[in-house]
């Protein structure tokens, strides 16, 4: 029994020393939602140009391979300071391909073939040239803010 006390005290004192690995938890990347903030200005008064038409024409879309043309022509004014916002259902809504959420807001997955786009949007004024601009979002960027001259 004498023995037998040291053996058991030091097996007791180990187990309570032992330390087990953290445990850490693996989350995957989930998708994200797009929006477009556009700003439309004139760079000679670097004014914002109020109510100006802005419109979604296509979209193209890494995942599919394809450029989708929007069906319909909705024009979107300007505010007072010169923008309009584009956000993930209306993005959704123009039907230029993007992927879908559950709710129907438009989404960018973070899956290497599946995290870019390019949103092709005209900037039209009467009296003025329509402007067509094309605009990069990624799964790393989703929320992209972009200014356009317009003279």
């Amino acid at each position: 029994m004498r023995f037998q006390l040291p053996i058991i005290l030091l097996a007791a004192l180990l187990a309570g020393c032992h330390r087990g690995h953290p445990r850490t938890a693996v989350i995957a990347p989930q998708p994200r939602l797009v929006s477009v903030l556009v700003e439309v200005y004139d760079p000679v008064t670097n004014f914002a140009w109020e109510d100006v038409s802005v419109r979604i024409v296509a979209s193209d879309q890494e995942w599919s391979g394809c450029t989708c043309e929007s069906p319909y022509i909705d024009w979107f004014l300007t505010d007072s300071t010169g923008r309009v916002l584009f956000d993930e259902y209306l993005l959704a809504d123009a039907e230029v391909g993007f992927l879908e959420d559950s709710t129907g807001a438009a989404v960018l997955a973070p899956e290497f073939d599946e995290d870019e786009a390019t949103l092709v949007l005209e900037i039209d004024a009467v009296g003025f040239a329509p402007v067509i601009v094309e605009v990069s979002i990624s799964w790393a960027d989703p929320d992209v803010f972009v200014e356009v001259p317009f003279f």
